[in-house]
């Protein structure tokens, strides 16, 4: 046991003291197998991000966990009231609100254009849906209020309106009936902040002499929860037009996914990188050195000592490489979730990009770098280790 622990000391001390002799060498190693850290954590928060502002928002606000529909060739949710009780008594079911929606003309001093226009019942959101917290200026609707409604921050932008200012609607070919804008919201998402305007439930119900719901927006305490919970909905209702906030943000998650496979091939390049690296500074000193592993060899090591020697370098150096990237992409992580990115496109939403990531990415990140050095360390160490002792010393 003994003898095995000062043999580790010898080949450990071997590989540091070999190291620092080529500190320029190792440093510029180091220093690329941080930026290898640094690449996959960063693109892998932003994707997380991107996924959060994108899908998230739009379940969050739109969409819901679960949203019942109407049966194919409906255009309303046949007995919604009662149907919203049976609902609410499901466990797992936190909030849930129906939604009724149609097509409408909004004019401003200034424009006029096509809209689709949501009747909600605000109280009911407060549970069903992050909609309340959304109001950039000026106030959330209330049950009872009259005549009022919610313009999202793009389309207010468009017509040129705000909080105060009273705008006409026109249903079919009905006379317009006049507005107050309440409050402005920021959802994140294209289908509110600039295709749409709410009013309350009764109000749309009143202009467009529809009886029930379009849709019922319901959220759960687990979100993962939503297909078992889509059963049991569709087997107290006998509704079979039940869909999950999955299939519905189906398109936006393709194009999350485009992102993230984006950031594979950049977490893979990064790998790839550090693997040449490692292996192409331990292969030089072995070339280099060639003569000293020869008289190390001569005065009684063995070959699997050296092996051992030149993948401790390449570990020493990945385990640096690593944990400064690491920092260094947590700190700059953090700097950006204190200060998200905020995108504003012209006419479009208001997107709140916060990355994030999660200590099973790190730890993969990490994993994948560090072995990635030891492979990289294999055919030089290895080289090293089969060495002749005569050709070595003679070589040099």
């Amino acid at each position: 046991m003994e003898k095995t622990r000062c043999a580790m000391k010898a080949w450990f001390f071997l590989a540091v003291k070999d190291l620092s002799k080529r500190k320029r060498e190792t440093l510029m190693v180091i220093f690329a197998i941080t930026i290898g850290v640094v690449g996959p954590l960063f693109t892998t928060a932003l994707n997380n991000g991107m996924q959060n502002a994108f899908v998230g928002n739009s379940v969050d606000v739109y969409i819901g966990h679960l949203q019942i529909q109407p049966n194919t060739g409906d255009e309303e949710i046949s007995k919604s009231e009662s149907l919203l009780s049976k609902v609410m008594s499901i466990k797992g079911i936190v909030g849930a609100t129906p939604r009724i929606n149609t097509g409408v003309d909004i004019e401003s001093k200034t424009e006029k254009v096509g809209i689709a226009l949501f009747g909600i019942k605000p109280s009911l959101e407060e549970k069903a849906s992050t909609l309340g917290t959304t109001v950039d200026r000026g106030e959330f609707l209330d049950d009872k209020d009259r005549n009022q409604l919610l313009i999202g921050t793009s389309l207010a932008e468009i017509i040129k309106v705000d909080v105060g200012d009273t705008v006409h609607l026109y249903y079919l070919d009905r006379p317009p009936i006049d507005f107050k804008i309440k409050g402005v919201i920021s959802t994140g998402t294209f289908d509110l902040d600039r295709y749409a305007i709410i009013t309350t439930y009764d109000q749309v119900k009143e202009l467009t002499g529809k009886k029930e719901a379009n849709t019922i927006v319901i959220r759960l305490e687990d979100p993962e929860d939503s297909i078992k919970i889509r059963t049991l909905i569709q087997k107290e209702t006998t509704l079979p037009n039940v869909k999950t906030w999955q299939e519905i943000s189906a398109g936006m998650a393709g194009m999350i996914e485009t992102f993230g496979v984006i950031s594979l091939m950049t977490s893979a390049i990064s790998i790839f990188v550090a693997a040449i690296a490692i292996s192409l500074i331990i292969y030089t000193t072995v070339k280099n050195k060639i003569r000293e592993i020869g008289v190390i060899k001569a005065i009684g090591a063995r070959g699997s000592t050296i092996l051992k020697i030149y993948l401790a370098e390449g570990l020493f150096i990945g385990i640096l490489g690593t944990a400064f990237g690491t920092v260094i992409g947590l700190v700059l992580i953090n700097y950006m979730a204190q200060n998200p990115i905020v995108m504003e496109p012209e006419y479009g939403m208001k997107l709140l990009i916060v990355p994030w990531i999660s200590i099973n990415s790190i730890m993969a990140a990490d994993l994948a770098i560090l072995l990635t050095c030891i492979i990289g360390s294999i055919y030089p160490a290895s080289v090293a280790a089969k060495t002749n002792i005569i050709k070595a010393i003679w070589s040099g």
